[in-house]
């Protein structure tokens, strides 16, 4: 045996045994029937991401768990891969593509724009993943995923036309998040909320019919270029000042019409005046008041974020930030607005386009969600369980409110809906329970020249919902698939954040349910145990600053985590990051702590030295027998050498 060296460089340390253990395919995971399966789906970071310090603590975590099973024995998968993170990376290749050569990607038409995403993801798709190696995760990399794999990509279609055929999905026009400068609708999780400080603008609308001493309605909104759109004022219908006036019309100012007033107890009678104007295409809870009130919607902010005819000739084709304020003075001019008063609020801003979002009635495709009570009972009934445990109330909360999720994304980057549209056809006029009008498959029609498939593509979500099943093989195994499927399905735990048990978690637990195994609308318990995607979810926090700030590029407050490798180690950053990760709860970040991974690795550098120096292995069957042993001049050379203080013969311990 090499002597051990006398100082701890874990730079050539870490990478020497990495890469002998790669060699010597160690983590190579084999379904052994001999072993208890242990199986862990790594989440999979966007393909064109960089490491950032949740990837750190995340997948420590993940390693901790599959090495003790590794040393418990066990047959352990830990499956790595990448999300192709539609929105994210064909928003940089366009961005690249402009600052390259100026050119769109209408430019280069579909077929010519995704060659570039794919070049793009050839260079950089990898990068991630060599990172993840630097931090010593020993995942299985000859099994590495990706989401627009060919099987992966069949296993997603497959999907979308099972839930389709069994009426899950549907085409409607519905309230989406709208992001105006990638011109595509997005998710809630692709919005951040920013502070920001604008105006209050209080505004008179005229009754119709003035009651009495009361000839005006005063009305409080933030966003005065939406009132062209608006068709109602609400008051709560039991709000003595107002109730009265229900069912009476009053003037919008312009363009001028007539429209109704309302009651609706959404409408809070202590904010503002207690009377709210009611735009149903351009607010997704006043687009729910006019479903309620069969009010008409009118849309006058275009794809662009820009005003259209709709909101007459003098608005037409100006920004909606513009508007806001030619709004405000004409309102002004007319004697209708009371007083501009500064006000705090937060915004919804496009995580990729850096604007603020537009809610907005928009032609989509939608998901009713299957499995909910079967989702929620898997919980409740100890099938699956949240670690720690209080993660599961929310998780409930969210099954308990849950609303039509939008799966339609206007990219081309990503799974294209496998919908075809009979070419010539008007397509408001298009009949979706007849195939002469509308095919729907995973091949697509026999005579594609007939037809014109849907343009968009489905949200990055709804392909990453089956990361534990279609990595195995399903829907359509091989034999070899199949016994690995078997074996490791369901998974044994999730390790995730817990910002995401809404858009993945939960999503994974019903497709799993509803689609892994035959269609079947009532499941006993021991069915759902054989269908659910893992046992267990292991939630932990967010790292954040010093401040409590969420970490950020934008914010300059977080370190790379490359750099802190190089200064302290893969060892000590993963001990350190563990060090001060509560259960479950957000992390405050201190480099003070990474140093103290450090300090940590190199005293079990140094219990190692000590050991080989003391000789070799020889009797343990009594304390006195190893007291024996123990060369008491080492002791005190290693404490010098660990504390940095001098030799003292006089030690005792």
């Amino acid at each position: 045996m090499s002597e051990i060296a006398k100082a701890y460089e874990p730079k050539e340390v870490e990478q020497r045994w990495y890469t002998n253990w790669l060699e010597a395919g160690c983590f190579k995971a084999v379904a052994d029937s001999a072993k208890e399966p242990y199986a862990i789906m790594i989440p999979p970071p966007n393909v064109t991401g960089m490491l950032h310090m949740g990837h750190v603590l995340d997948n420590t975590l993940q390693d901790i768990f599959v090495r003790r099973a590794r040393l418990e024995g066990k047959a352990v998968l830990w499956q790595p891969g990448t999300d192709h993170a539609g929105i994210a990376t064909q928003t940089k290749v366009e961005k690249q593509l402009r600052a390259e050569t100026g050119q769109t990607k209408y430019d280069l038409g579909r077929e010519g724009f995704l060659e570039k995403v794919w070049d793009f993801r050839e260079e950089s798709g990898g990068v991630i993943l060599n990172q993840l190696q630097k931090l010593g995760a020993s995942c299985d990399w000859d099994r590495t995923s990706f989401t627009l794999d060919e099987d992966y990509s069949k296993a997603v279609l497959t999907a979308f036309v099972s839930f389709y055929k069994r009426g899950y999905v549907y085409r409607g026009k519905r309230m989406v998040n709208w992001c105006p400068a990638t011109h595509t609708a997005i998710s809630d999780e692709e919005v951040n909320m920013k502070p920001q400080s604008g105006f209050f603008y209080k505004m008179r609308y005229e009754l119709v019919q003035p009651d009495g001493e009361r000839t005006h309605l005063e009305i409080s909104t933030t966003r005065p270029e939406t009132l062209m759109g608006d068709t109602a004022v609400a008051v709560h219908p039991e709000d003595e000042r107002y109730k009265h006036l229900i069912g009476k019309t009053i003037w919008r100012p312009f363009p001028k019409a007539e429209i109704p007033i309302v009651g609706d107890e959404y409408v809070d009678r202590e904010f503002g005046t207690g009377c709210l104007k009611v735009t149903p295409a351009h607010d997704k809870n006043d687009f729910e008041i006019g479903q309620r009130h069969g009010l008409e919607t009118i849309e006058v902010i275009d794809h662009e974020g820009k005003l259209n005819a709709l909101a007459g000739a003098e608005f037409d084709g100006m920004d909606r930030f513009k508007a806001r304020k030619v709004a405000a003075q004409k309102l002004d001019d007319m004697g209708l607005l009371i007083a501009r008063e500064p006000y705090e609020n937060t915004v919804g801003f496009s995580e990729r386009g850096d604007v603020p979002i537009e809610p907005r009635l928009s032609e989509q495709w939608f998901l009713k969600y299957p499995k909910v009570e079967e989702a929620k009972r898997a919980v409740e009934n100890g099938t699956i369980k949240f670690h720690p445990d209080r993660w599961k109330k929310t998780y409930l909360h969210w099954l308990n409110g849950i609303q039509d999720w939008c799966i339609s994304r206007q990219l081309w980057w990503g799974h294209r809906i496998p919908v075809w549209y009979k070419k010539g056809a008007d397509r408001s006029e298009l009949d979706f329970d007849n195939p002469a009008h509308v095919h729907v498959s995973v091949e697509g029609p026999s005579d594609p020249e007939n037809w014109q498939q849907e343009d968009d593509v489905l949200d990055t979500w709804a392909s990453s919902y089956l990361w534990p099943m279609a990595n195995l093989g399903w829907p359509k195994p091989t034999a070899e698939q199949q016994k690995e499927l078997d074996f490791w399905y369901p998974t044994s735990v999730l390790v995730t954040g817990f910002d995401i048990i809404f858009f993945w978690v939960a999503r994974m637990i019903m497709a799993g349910i509803e689609l892994y195994g035959d269609d079947a609308k009532d499941l006993s318990d021991e069915e759902l145990a054989k269908r659910i995607p893992f046992k267990n979810v292991f939630i932990h926090g967010l790292i954040r600053d010093e401040k409590g700030r969420k970490m950020s590029k934008s914010l300059g407050n977080s370190p790379d985590p490359l750099d802190l490798i190089e200064k302290y180690g893969a060892d000590g950053l993963r001990f350190g990051i563990c060090n001060i990760a509560p259960s479950g709860s957000d992390i405050l970040f201190n480099e003070e702590r990474i140093q103290i991974g450090r300090n940590f690795s190199n005293k079990l550098w140094n219990a190692s030295r000590f050991r080989q120096m003391s000789g070799p292995m020889a009797d343990n069957s009594s304390l006195a027998a190893i007291l024996s042993r123990i060369d008491t001049s080492s002791v005190r050379r290693l404490r010098s050498l660990d504390s940095g203080a001098p030799d003292r013969s006089d030690c005792r311990d």
